[in-house]
């Protein structure tokens, strides 16, 4: 039998495989696969048999299975060695207890759907919508940058990578049991990794310019819940990632200065660039798109090692989200560079702009803070050159005036806005960029010039501030979060070196203080107020438990 197996194998060659039915090996390594069940000729050969799966929906990949398994012995294994503070996953029936009443029909849960395959009938596409709208009030948060309601319009046209990720984001706001939840985000997280591969191997321009946004939408909502799971450093990969992607995309470009529609062709890696918008809404969700990964790539330089990740040469040519014009044309008619337009100004206006417009901007006082910063790590002496004295003190002045053209979070309203309606949680998140943007310029200063030591507890203070009159969100941006254990950690060592004067010699803290400095009081009550904000989370994320313990740790010595 095994010569007959052997010599069909070695007849001519099979006509090409319908797409999609190639096995994930030959798909990954970009291989002919001649779809022979259950190993293909490519993996015989190369002795790669055990890895020679397929996802037409027949079955399940091997590797989900037990990755599922997996998740789900390790969420046991929890589970009885702290029976206290988790929920059992079986539970018992009181033979002598009322019998169990019918419960009305209710809409699926995260985890429902999280069982389910993403090749579901009708019935699933409906939850789907479901999801969606349970999504929309929170998206800003989320990093949301698609149109939600033609998503949910086109629930069949959403890739499964997509879906995945959805599901996945709507775990923030369900309470399952822990091992339950344990179980099913894992699951979900690895089928996500499998279909983001799978996407990016199989990149073909006749998927579609859709298919490419929905994969760099999942892969944003993927790094905002790595982030959530205190993840910092896989979720700093995967924006890198994503904004790799972008950057192949031609995203970084307005609109005009893309390819004709008809030349959706492989460039940059075998990624296609995407033609011009077909309409509006697609033409806004590419700004957003590009904006969005640019921000997080901005908020995770300054807590990272290295040189920025979108380089200079990068010409960036998208216009900011909402802009009413086209302000980037310079007298000569060449496009200027968006960002280095925005860093050149010495006035700036609030009037107009949009919360994800503002968001836009403050990630570019962030970005080139760590680019100044980075310069002077690699080089010191070039701090006492005239060109890098007049890049510090512009970009100053501009974190100055934006800081204070911003109004306080609490005065603003409480529910989701549009256009150039703010609410407070998107101004909290723009404040909190600010002052982490104004600490990162001048922190590697703070020890010998005073005036910097100023801005960096101006700037922590400042964001404290903003939670006065803040309601405890259901949930919290992770951007704020990881900010907050910066500016504690400011705070914290500003007190330390007022009290360490006064032991110097200089009396007590409020004495040791210069004319100049924050009192050792106000300090002790921004420290204090952070510390209680922190204790009213209602969220149970990794993230937010490790810095609130870190925070409630830290207060003691207050």
């Amino acid at each position: 039998m095994s010569t007959s197996s052997h010599s069909h194998r070695n007849k001519s060659p099979s006509p090409p495989l319908q797409r999609g039915r190639a096995c994930i090996s030959c798909r990954r390594r970009k291989m002919r696969c001649d779809g022979i069940r259950p190993t293909c000729t490519q993996c015989l050969r190369g002795g790669r048999a055990i890895d020679c799966e397929y996802t037409d929906g027949t079955q399940r990949p091997r590797t989900l299975v037990l990755e599922e398994d997996i998740a789900r012995l390790q969420a046991r294994i929890r589970e009885l060695e702290d029976p206290q503070t988790s929920t059992p996953s079986v539970t018992l029936q009181n033979p002598y207890g009322q019998p169990p009443q019918p419960t009305m029909a209710h809409q699926p849960s995260s985890v429902d759907l999280a069982h389910r395959g993403v090749d579901d009938d009708i019935d699933s596409l409906s939850d789907l919508q479901y999801l969606i709208d349970s999504l929309v009030p929170n998206a800003f948060d989320l990093g949301i940058f698609l149109s939600l309601p033609r998503l949910r319009a086109q629930p069949g046209s959403i890739a499964p990578a997509l879906r995945s990720a959805l599901i996945l984001s709507s775990f923030h706001f369900s309470q399952p049991s822990a091992p339950e939840q344990a179980v099913s985000i894992e699951a979900l997280i690895s089928r996500l990794l499998h279909t983001l591969a799978d996407a990016v191997v199989a990149a073909n321009p006749r998927l579609g310019p859709q298919f490419y946004m929905q994969i760099l939408q999942a892969e944003v909502l993927l790094v905002y819940h790595l982030l959530h799971m205190g993840r910092v450093s896989i979720a700093q990969s995967h924006a890198n990632a994503a904004m790799s992607l972008a950057i192949c995309l031609g995203l970084h470009m307005r609109s005009g200065d893309a390819p004709a529609a008809g030349s959706f062709d492989f460039l940059a890696n075998f990624l296609p660039r995407l033609p011009l918008p077909g309409d509006a809404i697609e033409e806004q969700e590419r700004v957003d798109a590009w904006w969005t990964v640019h921000s997080l790539v901005k908020f995770a330089e300054p807590i990272s090692v290295g040189p920025p990740v979108v380089s200079s040469t990068v010409n960036i040519t998208a216009p900011w989200p909402g802009a009413m014009r086209d302000s980037n044309i310079g007298q000569s008619g060449a496009r200027r560079d968006t960002v280095s337009h925005f860093l050149l100004a010495q006035d700036f206006r609030i009037e107009g702009e949009t919360p994800f417009g503002l968001q836009a901007r403050v990630s570019a006082l962030l970005g080139e803070a760590h680019s100044i910063t980075a310069a002077y790590s690699r080089d010191p002496p070039i701090s006492q050159s005239a060109d890098f004295r007049n890049r510090f003190t512009t970009l100053d002045n501009l974190i100055q005036n934006f800081f204070n053209s911003l109004p306080h979070p609490a005065t603003l309203s409480r529910s989701p806005g549009t256009g150039g309606t703010y609410t407070s949680r998107q101004m909290l998140l723009i404040v909190n960029l600010a002052a982490l943007a104004q600490i990162t310029l001048h922190r590697p200063f703070a020890l010998a010039h005073a005036p910097s030591n100023r801005r960096c507890v101006d700037g922590a203070i400042r964001a404290v501030q903003a939670l006065n009159g803040l309601e405890d969100p259901k949930i919290m941006n992770p951007i704020c979060v990881v900010s907050w254990g910066v500016f504690f950690s400011t705070l914290q060592g500003e007190l330390r070196r007022l009290r360490s004067q006064s032991q110097l010699g200089y009396g007590s803290a409020s004495a040791a203080q210069g004319a100049n400095e924050v009192s050792d009081a106000g300090i002790v009550n921004a420290l204090r107020s952070l510390v209680s904000f922190s204790g009213s989370w209602s969220g149970q994320y990794p993230l937010q438990m490790t810095i609130r313990a870190k925070l409630q740790a830290a207060a003691s010595s207050v």
